[in-house]
Order: structure tokens, then C-alpha cells, then sequence
């Protein structure tokens, strides 16, 4: 047919019009005219006649269906989803359940006509995506800190965000985005509406010049149209609380808010007011979590602040339906604040993390298996976020075998209706971490990774065997040759369980303070706990198995082995790193396009291959030194031999590691996309440690130091001179300090620590000797935070008691998973472990309940200030210089239990780690 003609059978929204031009240009490239028909034509043999319009009852579509000449075969088309069918007479019918799914059915009939060259006759066929949200978190955020403002805070302006201005750039990702049917992007930043809306009431609120944000507010209204043309639906996402630097400079109020106020409610309530009324079609997304104590304080803020606000800029903008309000489950325990929000605001949408902050398992279990089933449960849109990827930085990562199962788990095991993407490289967007001229952008380099992550959240149960067929001819494609996709596609699969295998079997935490592809220590592999692991790594977020301890004490027992094993991981990631290694070789010669990508793939593969036998010989020295270490404390004699075979195998993997930074010198700019010092493991300071080359200098210290320890043991014996519990110990030098409230007492055995509660000290850390504490109520914890005043006549560290009980009666350590300003003040991690040992009179003597209490040193200017932990009791042990150098050793008492091994072999490279 040379002639088509259009008919709309309903409004023709900035969506459909955009579908409607997709398929005028597909036709108008094979030689048929187009025209546009208010009404449906008669039927003509030489006019192929189309009705294109969501699906309605009294609309010709709806006649169609009365008829029984339009039968949807696969299904009607639901929320988001399309049906094409070619009927009797010449007619087209592209219909869908909403703009978007009329928008994707022209899309997919464009597609058609491209490639067959017309429309088919049988043309029979339509889609409804299995999630209703789909698409990428896109950071209005940077890799590092800039002072006095705090993790998240960038105003948002052309020298910090120059690509956010870059309508070239953004109109490439809206159609890479597009092309795989995303229909919503996230932007997250910490305080994005200082940047956006002026608010005539708190003028000392706004962070931009007046012609930034009448540039903003262009911007960004601009790439709400460009968007929504595309189906893409714009959400913004922020914090609580935060407030703007000048604002809290103008009432002479501190930065960190972690609890609701008058003064800042008020503030956020017309920001967020504000924001809604001015752009009303771009949707808000909250975490309640991280600065704001959510257990404490989430639901007011959420019921009392966030949701007046959005109902004022509702109010203000006329709008007739509630927009969707997305809810984070991060930090929070979200089943309480959930609850009781719908009640008030229906439309209230929820996400929570997939495999926390890195990509470990396609079979999620455990508590946060069912926090997503619960929050699904409610009736609403629930969406799994794949999170900051920590553990695959900085490498490309295409195994679409590993994203389809983890997709069908996202639908099956998490019942979630919406996927929420990180980049693989999020806190530097758009850039990748490559180290190329021009740089490379991320949309670009890691195309296969928004491909396939976007094609199985539309459908996840697809037929792997079709599945390897496809990604062979789109990877051919790319590089010119079925070989060399063929080729690609396997290195893609084989490296993409290297990371996941590693992180969740021998890693710390799945969270982005440690950057696996930088490897980690001996101490944090052989006693993680004294690095603040974090269990839900493998209770929720691996396959049941055994960690390197367990796995070493069945190994004495003789017991059968559970699960996965560290042992299977060194293995197994032996085996995938042969696979890959040999797949990207084997195709090199068959390369015909993009030849710098593939040699890009093909270095990513080896880099990982010595990644992995880096981890391999370590997880076998492991073994034989806490062998070597159990055997001890049973009494029985040490094989120096195999202490012996463990330092030559560390030294091996060094060797891999020394090797590793001479191939990534020339590949990478730097491993970790956040660098900060939130990044810890393997060592301090994501800025200082972010490349293998400033990491390998420590690794190579911490080998040398081994081999002489163990060299030590076979000539000397041990315990090694100098290495034991409590060896050269010398007391803290105190600092004076202030406590309101609270009373100050000598820290001595016998003294109560508390004024209302005996609980007695029996032993005390010779470093605390001296020292002044100051005794408080338990009680005063019970009806909220216990909250400090502190006054400093110079820049300190206060000293604070935590009791080692998981009871939620003592003050809980945070964690810098759900708080990334946890560690500011330096807190985090004990300065002394087990430094207190205090007992609780019981009505029988031999009943007395004992507890340990570790030491923390919050870091203080001089002055005055509030300190504010969270909820629960503490002890407040004095404040010491601000020079006090820590050596974080466990106190407990020597003589109990034999001389532990591996804390005489790590102690001096230990010791070092923590303080650098």
C-alpha cells in the first residue's frame, strides 16, 4: 500500500504524539505517504488505515472489542503495556492501557516496519511490562566532600553538575533509556529544592544566584517535556534533614539535623510546597533514614513535614489526583511509618535495596527478603533498588544470565512491581572510570548494563536459550562479527560472578564502604568482626553457606561442610576467571568494530582474573593460619610448616596484586567512584586508597610483616616480644572536659557506673587509668536520646562506653550502611575494645550478670557543643587529647584462654591499618 492513514482514537497527549512520529518516519522510509484522518477512513484497497489511542469503552477502539474483531490473543494491554494487531479490512489497531503503552506500541511498530519493510498481515501480538517502573538513578551528587557542608550537599550549579546542563548529553540517555522502554529516572541529592525554588519567606535558604536558578528551573522543566515525551517519568529524591548551608549559617544553627525541630519543619514544609506547585509533574522520593534517626523520628517527619508539604504545593498547583510519594526503607524500620502514611496519603509508594550496596546473589532470603514482601503486601507500588554496586567498581559488568535471575527474583521472591538502577560508576556520572581520551561516558561504556537490566524488568521470564541468541547479535553488532559477540557475551558471564562469589562469602560488608576490587587485609579476612562486618551480607544477601572461621573449625571437628563455602568461592572464581580470560582471547582476532571497547573488555577480564587469584591464595593462607590459631588454643602443637606455606602464599598473592597495579595503571583512573572516607576497607580514605597502586605499598608491608612474624614463631616460639594483650600498654593522656549533665567520678573497680543502676566495674584497661568519668541515669535514656553538652576548653576526643549487647536498651554503634555520617567525628570503630568489664548484682551472688563495654573516641573542636548519639544508655569516660594516638586493642584479660596466635601474627600490621 502506498498510502497510510491515522486516526487517534483518544487525546493526543506529548507521548502519543511522539509514538505517532516514530511510525509516520518508519513508513515514510518504505515510500508510503502519510496522512492524518480525523475520523476512521472506509475501507480502501491501495490505504492501509491505522487507529492508534488508549484502550476506552466509548471510543472506536472500545466499538472494536464490542465486535469481537479486536480479541487480545496475549492478554489486554495493562498499565503501561501495548497490543498491535493487524484486522480485517486494512486496519491497525496500536492500543494500550495508558499514553505510555500507546507510546511503546508505536515504538514496537516502528520496529516492525523497519525490518519486515510494512506491516504484516498477521500482525497479533502485545506486551504488559511485568514492572510498572523502570529506570536509572541518576547522582546530582560528587565523589568527594567539599566543607563545611556534608556528604550529599552540592548545590546544584554549572561548575559542579556541568552535564546536568548538557541537553546534547541528556538527549542521548533519554533515548538509550527510551529504546529500552525505561519510564523513569531518578535524581537524587541531598537538598535538591535551595537549588530550584525561590522562597520569598526564608530568602537566606536559596544556595544558587538568581540567574543559576532561573537556569536550573529551565533546565530542569525542559527535561521534564523531553522526558515525558519519551514515557519517562522525572522523580527527584532527597534527604532528612537537610537544610541549606547558608539557612543554617543564617540562624546560627549546625548543619546536622537528626532531629525534627519548629524551625527547620517549617522550612522543609515550604520547600517541598513549593516545588510541588512549581513543577507539578515531577514526582518526590524520600529517605527518611541516615542523618534523620528514622526509628525515632521518620514517621513525624514523614506525617508532620514531608506530606503537609506536598499537599500544600498540590493545593497550589490545582491539581486533581495526589502525585505518587516514593517512601526509601533505608535506615528505618519502614512497617510503622508504611502503615501509618497510607492512611493519610494513599499514593504513597515504597523501595527498599536489593542486595544492600553491592550485586551478590540472584536468590535474596532472610529479613530483607521479607521487609520487600511486606512492604509489596501493601497494595501499592513497590520498588527494588540495585544499589551502588560497590563491589563491582570499577569494572564493566554484562552478565545478563546473572541480571535475568536476578530480575525473576525481584518478581518472584520480592514480588517488587519496580526497579530503581544504579550506574556502575554512580558517584561520578557520566563519566566512567577509564582511563581513555576523551573520556568515556557511562551510557556509552556500559550500555549492556542499562540493556539488560531494562529489557527483564519489562519481562523477566524469558527462555535462556533465545536470551544467549539475542545478546550474541546485539554484542556482534557492536564489534562486527557473531564470533566476536559470541565471544564477548561469554567473557561478560564468566566475569560477572567473580565480585558477587567474593563479597558475599569472605567480604565485610556488602555496603559501600569497602572496595573489593582493592582487596583486603589479612585482619579483615581472618577477623573481620573487629572491622564491624555486617551479617545480613550473608544471611540475606548470599546463599546459606560457612564464612572462613566456620569453615575452618568443621574442618577440625570433621564435620560435613553447609552451603558455599570460602574454599568453593577460591575455586570457583579460579574457574570463571579462566573462562573469561580465555573467551576475550579467543575472540580478539575476530574483532571488526569498536576494537578499543573490546580490548577494553578484554583487560577488564584479566584484571579480574589476578583480582581473583589475589583472593584465592589468601582465602588458603586463611585457612592454615586460623588453623594454625585453633590448634593453639586447643593446646595442640602449631605445624610452623604450614604458618610457613601461609606467608608464601600471601607473598604470591602480592605478587598477583603488584601485577594487577601495573595492568590497571594503564587502564583506570581509580577503583572506588566515592572518594571519601566513608570508603574503609581495605584501607582508610577512598582519596588516599582509591587506585591499587597507593593500596599495594601496604600489602606488600603487611606480606614482609608475616613472613618475619612467622619466621619469629619457628625460631623463638610465642608469644612473639612486645605483640601480646596488653604489651607496653601506656595510659591515655586525659583532656579537660565538661559533661552536662552528669557527675564526675574516678573510673576505678567498684564504682557504679551509673548513678540509678549498681552496675560495678571489676576490671578496667590500664590506658584508662587516671581518668575522670561521669555517671548518669540509665533512665534518662528511656524517654528518648541522653543528649550531651560538652564543654572543651581545646579540640579533643570525648570518650564514650558502649555496652556490648545487642539489647536496645544501651546505645547501639551505627552503621555506616544506614548512616553515612556515622564516622564523622571518628566514632566509629572501638579505640579499646572489651576496656571495661562491669557486673550486675543479681539475688544470688553467683547469678551476677557480667557485661563488656568497648571504647569509642568522638573527635571535638574546642568549644561548645551537643553531643547526640541516638537512643539508649552510655558511659561518658572522660575526654583525652586530641594527638592520642589509639592503638584499638582487645583488653580483655590475658589470662584467660591461651595466647592467641593470629593476633601476634597481625599485630603490627594491624594496628597500623586502623590508625592510618
Amino acid at each position: 500500500m502506498d498510502l497510510a492513514a491515522i486516526t487517534l482514537a483518544s487525546n493526543e497527549s506529548a507521548r502519543i504524539a511522539h509514538g505517532l512520529d516514530l511510525v509516520t518516519r518508519a513508513l515514510t522510509a518504505t515510500g508510503t505517504t502519510v496522512r492524518r484522518d480525523p475520523e476512521l477512513a472506509p475501507r480502501s484497497s491501495d490505504t492501509l488505515r491505522m487507529l492508534v489511542g488508549v484502550r476506552s469503552a466509548d471510543s472506536p477502539i472500545g466499538t472494536l472489542e464490542e465486535q469481537d474483531v479486536l480479541l487480545y490473543n496475549t492478554g489486554a494491554p495493562g498499565e503501561g503495556g501495548f497490543y498491535l494487531a493487524h484486522l480485517p479490512g486494512g486496519l491497525v489497531v496500536v492500543t494500550g492501557g495508558d499514553d505510555a503503552g500507546v507510546l511503546y506500541g508505536c515504538q514496537e511498530l516502528a520496529r516492525v516496519i523497519t525490518r519486515t519493510g510494512g506491516v504484516p498481515r498477521d500482525l497479533d501480538r502485545g506486551e504488559t511490562p511485568d514492572m510498572t517502573l523502570r529506570g536509572p538513578a541518576i547522582g546530582l551528587q560528587k565523589t568527594e566532600v567539599e566543607p563545611p557542608r556534608q556528604v550529599y550537599e552540592y548545590p546544584i550549579t554549572p561548575d559542579r553538575f556541568e552535564w546536568f546542563y548538557d541537553r546534547e548529553h541528556w538527549l542521548t540517555v533519554l533515548d538509550e533509556l527510551f529504546e529500552h522502554r525505561a519510564n523513569v529516572i531518578y535524581l537524587w541529592s541531598g537538598h535538591p529544592f535551595s537549588s530550584f525554588v525561590a522562597l520569598p519567606d526564608y530568602p537566606e535558604a536559596q544556595e544558587v544566584t538568581d540567574d543559576e536558578l532561573a537556569l536550573n528551573a529551565a533546565t530542569l522543566s525542559w527535561l521534564t517535556e523531553e522526558a515525558d515525551r519519551r514515557g519517562i517519568w522525572i522523580v527527584v529524591k532527597f534527604y532528612n534533614i537537610h537544610i541549606p548551608l547558608p539557612f543554617a549559617e543564617h540562624h546560627g544553627i549546625p548543619l546536622r539535623q537528626p532531629r525534627p525541630t519548629p524551625l527547620t519543619s517549617r522550612y522543609t514544609r515550604a520547600a517541598i510546597g513549593a516545588f510541588v506547585a512549581r513543577y507539578p509533574n515531577i514526582g518526590l522520593y524520600t529517605c527518611l533514614g541516615e542523618v534523620l534517626q528514622g526509628d525515632l523520628y521518620g514517621q513525624e517527619w514523614l506525617l508532620e513535614t514531608i506530606i503537609p508539604g506536598v499537599l500544600d504545593g498540590v493545593d497550589a498547583a490545582g491539581l486533581a489526583e495526589l502525585p505518587p510519594l516514593i517512601l526509601r526503607g533505608h535506615a528505618i524500620d519502614p512497617h510503622p511509618v508504611v502503615t501509618a502514611a497510607r492512611e493519610v496519603y494513599p499514593r504513597l509508594y515504597t523501595e527498599a535495596k536489593y542486595n544492600g550496596e553491592s550485586l551478590t546473589t540472584w536468590n535474596p532470603r532472610g529479613e530483607w527478603q521479607e521487609q520487600h514482601r511486606f512492604l509489596a503486601s501493601l497494595g501499592s507500588t513497590h520498588i527494588a533498588n540495585v544499589h551502588i554496586l560497590a563491589n563491582l567498581e570499577p569494572f564493566r559488568f554484562g552478565a545478563v544470565g546473572f541480571i535475568q535471575r536476578s530480575a525473576q527474583a525481584m518478581k518472584h521472591r520480592l514480588n517488587a512491581q519496580g526497579l530503581h538502577l544504579y550506574p556502575l560508576f554512580y558517584w561520578d556520572w557520566p563519566w566512567s572510570p577509564d582511563r581513555a581520551e576523551p573520556r568515556l561516558r557511562q551510557i556509552e561504556r556500559d550500555a549492556i548494563w542499562f540493556h539488560a537490566w531494562l529489557r527483564y524488568a519489562w519481562r523477566a521470564d524469558r527462555d535462556p536459550s533465545a536470551e544467549q541468541t539475542y545478546w550474541t547479535a546485539v554484542l556482534a553488532e557492536q564489534y562486527g562479527s557473531e564470533e566476536a559477540g559470541a565471544a564477548a557475551l561469554a567473557t561478560y558471564e564468566a566475569m560477572g560472578q567473580i565480585a558477587p562469589l567474593l563479597v558475599r562469602r569472605v567480604g565485610i560488608t556488602e555496603g559501600n564502604r569497602q572496595t573489593l576490587s582493592l582487596g583486603m587485609t589479612l585482619s579483615q579476612l581472618l577477623e573481620p568482626e573487629a572491622h564491624r562486618t555486617w551479617p545480613d551480607l550473608w544471611q540475606s544477601h548470599a546463599p546459606g553457606g560457612e564464612r572462613l572461621q566456620e569453615y575452618v573449625e568443621r574442618e577440625l571437628r570433621g564435620e560435613a561442610h553447609l552451603g558455599e563455602t570460602p574454599i568453593d568461592v577460591a575455586a570457583d572464581v579460579r574457574h570463571f576467571a579462566a573462562l573469561a580470560t580465555r573467551a576475550a582471547d579467543s575472540g580478539r582476532p575476530h574483532v571488526r568494530l569498536a576494537a578499543g571497547e573490546f580490548a577494553r573488555l578484554r583487560q577488564d577480564a584479566h584484571a579480574l582474573a589476578l583480582l581473583a587469584e589475589f583472593y584465592a591464595l589468601r582465602i588458603e593462607a586463611g585457612a592454615l593460619i586460623l588453623r594454625a590459631r585453633s590448634q593453639a588454643f586447643r593446646g595442640e602443637r602449631t605445624d610452623i610448616a604450614e604458618l610457613e606455606h601461609a606467608a608464601e602464599l600471601i607473598e604470591a598473592s602480592v605478587a598477583h596484586y603488584r601485577d594487577l597495579a601495573d595492568l590497571t595503571d594503564a587502564t583506570y583512573l581509580y577503583a572506588n567512584s566515592m572518594r571519601t572516607p566513608q570508603r574503609r576497607v581495605p584501607f582508610r580514605d577512598g582519596r588516599a586508597y582509591g587506585h591499587w597502586r597507593e593500596c599495594l605499598p601496604e600489602f606488600e608491608e603487611e606480606s614482609a610483616a608475616l613472613t618475619a612474624a612467622v619466621r619469629s614463631v619457628a625460631e623463638r616460639g610465642w608469644p612473639l616480644p612486645g605483640s601480646g594483650p596488653g604489651a607496653d600498654v601506656v595510659p591515655f593522656r586525659a583532656a579537660p572536659v565538661q559533661v552536662r549533665p552528669g557527675t564526675a567520678f574516678d573510673l576505678d573497680v567498684g564504682q557504679s557506673v551509673f548513678s540509678d543502676r549498681s552496675m560495678l566495674i571489676e576490671r578496667v584497661a590500664p590506658e584508662l587509668a587516671g581518668t575522670r568519668a561521669f555517671r548518669m541515669p540509665v533512665e534518662r535514656s528511656a524517654n528518648g536520646p541522653a543528649d550531651l553538652e560538652l564543654d572543651l576548653p581545646a579540640d579533643a576526643h570525648l570518650l564514650v562506653g558502649y555496652v556490648k549487647s545487642p539489647d536496645p536498651q544501651w546505645l547501639q554503634v551505627p552503621d555506616l550502611e544506614v548512616n553515612t555520617h556515622a564516622d564523622d567525628q571518628g566514632g566509629l570503630d572501638p579505640v579499646l575494645r572489651s576496656a571495661i568489664e562491669v557486673s550486675i548484682p543479681a539475688a544470688r551472688s553467683d547469678e551476677a550478670q557480667r557485661l563488656l563495654i568497648d571504647v569509642h573516641a568522638f573527635a571535638f573542636t574546642a568549644g561548645r557543643h551537643m553531643f547526640t548519639p541516638g537512643p539508649g544508655a552510655y558511659l561518658v569516660l572522660g575526654a583525652v587529647v586530641a594527638d592520642q594516638e589509639f592503638t584499638r586493642r582487645d583488653a580483655a584479660d590475658a589470662s584467660v584462654g591461651p595466647p592467641d596466635l593470629l593476633q601476634h601474627l597481625l599485630a603490627a600490621r594491624s594496628a597500623e591499618e586502623v590508625t592510618a
